[in-house]
Parts: structure tokens; C-alpha cells; sequence
């Protein structure tokens, strides 16, 4: 995994990660598709909170996480999933074993080309990839200043935040679509503050730059919101895409 292994630490919030992360929206469905009876690898799976909707949706799911701390968490909530250790850039499958992949707001992690290929393996003749970002809306001023807080502009290892996934189109996969779907979450001030602090932006600092922080997130969203009820603009992004015949 790329950026100094930094995709790994989130099992040192893994319960608060499950707690403040968001799940997706209802209106995600549309874009999942029918899922019934099918079976669906997740990716970087996290504690299960795309793994739970997909799993309503019908699907037979098939997860990778490899931060053991995290896939405790998920296995937890979901006992029924088949759990593949592995990696996105390794997957303990045979070729063309799934109906389709979903990804969400971990596709940036994957070395690539390899997790691109990779998946493309796995994928029966035109299965579905969803790569997915569910977080914070990107055009909502007050809410692009809160979110510059997350992330030091000194950080080397910052990953970089693309809100799509990108394929070569000579490659494995065709028939591309971007989407965007806006929705609203309505969170109290300390349950937005303790979203931030699942953030790789914030695990990776001091103890003392953590409490900050989150002092300077609660002072912006005291000024705005007093104590009352938080209305964030979020917004679902990604990428699907068609796996090529072979």
C-alpha cells in the first residue's frame, strides 16, 4: 500500500471509524443497481459500513480489509460475509469469480496499475466496478474551510483526493460513467468533530495536534451552528465502468 502505509492506520480508530463514518446514502441504491443473488467483492471494506448496505441490497459479499483491527469491526456487524485475506493489488480468487466490485473512499490507496488489473481478473466477462467517495461536499464554502483543517499541507504523504477513478481505455474496462449524487446528514457538533478525528489527516499527528484540531473544528462549527444540529453537504462520487470481454 502506497503513502508510507498510512492506509493502515485507520484500525487505530476502527470503533470510532464505524461510529462517525458516514454509510451511504438511500439514493446510492440507484446506482448500486440490483444486487440480488449476485456475487460482489468489496475492496478495502473498512469496518463494513458499504458492506452492510450492500448485503440489504441482496448481494453475496466477499470482503478484503487488510487492517485486521478493522475487519474485527466488520465481521462483527456482518458474521456472514466471506472474508479473503488478501490485498486490492492481490486477491485470493480465480478469474471471473465475481458479478461485480465496489470500492468506497478507499480506491486511492491501491497501487496502480496493479489493483486496476487485479480487479479485472476477478471480474466475470462485463461485471461491474463502482468505485465510490461518500464524504463532505468539495462547492459549499464554510464547509471547504472546515475540511482545510483536516490536512496539513506539509504532508508528504498526503494521499492525493481524485474524486473519480481513471482507466486507460485501451484497458480491462469500458463504458465509464462519473456520477455525483448530493445528500444531506444531519450530525450534532460533537458528532462532527469525531468524524474528523477518524481521518488520516488527524491519526497521523501528535496527540497534543489532535486535541487542536478538534478544538478548531468545534470553534467553526459553534460559530455557525451554536450547539444545535449540524446539516452537512455531502455528496456520493465515482466511477463505474463495464470489464471488457475477453
Amino acid at each position: 500500500m502506497p503513502y508510507d502505509g498510512r492506509g493502515l492506520k485507520f484500525g487505530t480508530v476502527a470503533e470510532n471509524y464505524d461510529l462517525y463514518r458516514p454509510s451511504p446514502p438511500e439514493s446510492a441504491k440507484e446506482i448500486a443497481g440490483d444486487l440480488r443473488g449476485l456475487k460482489v467483492l468489496e475492496v478495502g471494506a473498512g469496518t463494513g459500513k458499504l458492506t452492510r448496505f450492500l448485503l440489504d441490497l441482496g448481494a453475496k459479499v466477499s470482503v478484503i480489509e487488510p487492517d485486521g483491527d478493522m475487519r474485527k469491526v466488520l465481521t462483527r456487524h456482518s458474521p456472514t460475509v466471506r472474508v479473503l485475506l488478501g490485498h486490492a493489488e492481490s486477491v485470493p480468487a480465480e478469474d471471473a469469480s465475481f458479478d461485480a466490485v465496489f470500492s468506497s473512499s478507499a480506491w486511492h490507496w491501491f497501487a496502480q496499475p496493479e489493483a486496476t488489473n487485479e480487479v479485472a481478473r476477478v471480474l466475470r466477462d462485463n461485471g461491474t466496478l463502482q468505485v465510490w467517495w461518500n464524504g463532505f461536499s468539495r462547492d459549499v464554502p464554510w464547509m471547504v474551510e472546515l475540511t482545510k483543517l483536516r490536512e496539513r499541507e506539509d504532508d508528504a504523504n498526503r494521499p492525493p483526493r481524485g474524486w473519480r477513478a481513471q482507466f486507460d481505455s485501451e484497458g480491462p474496462f469500458v463504458d465509464q460513467h462519473d456520477f455525483s449524487i448530493d445528500w444531506t446528514w444531519p450530525r450534532t457538533v460533537d458528532e462532527v468533530v469525531a468524524n474528523f478525528a477518524t481521518y488520516s489527516g488527524s491519526i497521523i499527528r501528535s496527540e497534543a495536534d489532535q486535541i487542536e484540531l478538534s478544538q478548531k473544528v468545534r470553534a467553526q462549527l459553534v460559530e455557525r451552528f451554536a450547539h444545535g444540529i449540524v446539516e452537512l453537504p455531502m455528496t456520493l462520487r465515482g466511477t463505474t465502468a463495464r470489464r471488457r470481454p475477453r
